[in-house]
């Protein structure tokens, strides 16, 4: 049996897009065409030198054209794809890149003082191309691709060779590192387009890293004959801008970014008439602020879920269900979901610790099968089988679906909090106080307490210039939760610790409160 890869995607798009816009970056634009040739150029050249199928590449870069392509590159030539974060520290990519055992980097020039770590701290490392500019010691893609040829690529993958090494959030802890079969990137670019329905090819700012969800969103983006427009650096003002400038239709943007942009005044007056869909990732959005970015953006709005153990999209909230939440009282529930499983996901339901699967309403562990899933965690056989029971995969969070398949997340199962017997769930307190209009983000988490075992505590990051004190924060929470599930204490923070992927690292917060306890619940 032959693997379906991105590569086939792409080829299927080209046909129809050779003289159309493919990427736009700072320094120009490339067509189909020229993309074509490039990453087939590129691909051949890798070959050339002994890359092969699973050979293990990563992407040290900002978003540029040259890296998207890099990347299809890399793919095309059959390798499996590592995705480091240029946001993390160097230690923890070179930490990531070691278990992940790369043997190629594609890296940017503004990273070239990086390498000597890099190849010093990285054993299986061996060789290293800079994307963008020849150095002394590397050469740019296009002058080691000079000379190769540009007969197609033909490199058929089997489904369970390894496409994909992921490394976690680390949110809790050291990212773990997954290894998935070559479907995690063109199952994922597949259930994109199934999902997205547009009348003409999407035009998507790829502000969201490329190296991860961002990245999935951009090579759907081509896989439908759209053009990617690329943002190397984060910039609100530029973002804004660029919607209008390029007509953008598909803007991918986790919560927090969502958030910043809602308290910018500038947003008000901006033009989002192009944007078909705003997709937040990468963390639930809170049913307030979802309420609030549709009346500023639009009937545009929509959610997905994802995980890197198993792909993205898993589930998805279209903005015509988002409006009739928001339109129809008797639906406005569903504002609290992360929609339902899309077509590229065999099999989701709702488990119990036993392994039984759970009807509608019950709460449980959201757990999958389908092609996306990897395969293990590399180096870790006992969270590989803790991940894989009962023959599922299990995603950690807690939730529950309803009659009609609509899915909600309760909270990660790990960050449930059980007070005086009562189990107490972050996520809905999390959402209770970010209804206050001064609280611009925060994180509820468990600390111990010699009555209750486990007590509720949050740290609150305000909006810039508003206040807000402890005690009206926890009395709005007693109002509409009780007592039991009211903080019992508020921190105040400048700004709460965040992955490199804009995660809030609770366990960063958490820490203290249990070091020395001999305990974590």
């Amino acid at each position: 049996m032959t693997a379906i890869v991105f590569a086939d995607l792409f080829n299927r798009a080209y046909l129809g897009a050779q003289d159309r816009v493919a990427l736009i970056d700072d320094t120009g634009e490339l067509t189909y065409a020229q993309l074509q040739s490039i990453t087939t150029r590129f691909a051949n050249a890798l070959i050339s030198d002994g890359f092969g199928p699973a050979t293990a590449f990563a992407l040290l870069s900002p978003n540029t054209s040259l890296a998207l392509a890099a990347m299809i590159g890399g793919l095309r030539a059959g390798g499996a794809w590592g995705n480091i974060n240029l946001r993390n520290s160097l230690a923890s990519n070179i930490d990531i890149l070691s278990r992940g055992v790369c043997e190629v980097l594609f890296f940017h020039s503004s990273c070239a003082d990086m390498l000597p770590e890099i190849k010093a701290g990285v054993k299986t490392l061996r060789s290293a191309i800079c994307i963008d500019k020849d150095l002394a010691d590397y050469p740019s893609l296009l002058s080691y691709s000079q000379g190769a040829s540009e007969a197609p690529v033909n490199v058929r993958l089997d489904p369970s060779q390894v496409g994909m090494h992921g490394s976690t959030g680390g949110t809790t802890g050291l990212p773990k590192v997954t290894e998935t079969g070559e479907a995690f990137v063109s199952m994922g670019c597949v259930g994109l387009m199934l999902t997205l329905r547009l009348a003409e090819p999407p035009v998507n700012l790829a502000m969201a890293p490329i190296t991860h969800g961002g990245g999935i969103i951009a090579l759907a983006t081509l896989a439908m004959g759209g053009t990617v427009v690329m943002m190397a650096k984060p910039d609100l003002d530029q973002l804004l801008a660029s919607i209008a400038k390029h007509k953008i239709s598909v803007l991918f943007l986790p919560p927090t970014v969502i958030y910043a942009l809602l308290k910018l005044p500038q947003t008000a007056r901006a033009d989002f008439s192009s944007l078909r869909y705003l997709i937040s990732g990468a963390a639930p959005i809170a049913v307030e602020k979802l309420a609030q970015a549709h009346q500023v953006f639009g009937p545009v709005v929509c959610q997905l879920y994802g995980q890197t153990e198993c792909g993205m999209p898993l589930t998805f909230m279209s903005p015509e269900e988002i409006t009739a939440a928001l339109t129809d009282a008797s639906l406005r529930h569903r504002l609290g979901s992360i929609g339902r499983q899309t077509p590229n996901v065999a099999a989701m339901e709702i488990m119990d610790e036993a392994g039984n699967l759970l009807p509608a309403g019950e709460i449980g562990e959201i757990v999958l099968q389908g092609p996306m899933v990897m395969q293990r965690y590399l180096g870790d056989p006992q969270a590989t089988a803790d991940i894989q029971k009962f023959g599922w995969h299990h995603t950690g969070d807690l939730g529950y679906r309803d009659r009609d398949g609509y899915v909600y997340i309760s909270d990660r199962k790990r960050d449930l909090i059980i007070s005086g017997g009562f189990n107490v769930f972050p996520f809905e307190v999390e959402q209770t106080l970010l209804t206050h209009p001064s609280v611009q983000d925060c994180a509820v988490f468990g600390v111990p307490d010699e009555k209750w075992g486990e007590a509720v505590r949050a740290t609150v990051e305000l909006a810039q210039g508003a206040q807000a004190d402890a005690a009206e924060l926890i009395q709005l929470c007693k109002e509409r939760l009780g007592s039991v599930k009211a903080p019992k204490q508020i921190d105040f923070v400048a700004q709460l610790p965040r992955s490199p992927v804009g995660k809030i690292l609770k366990g960063q917060l958490r820490e203290g409160y249990w070091r020395g306890v001999g305990r974590k619940v």
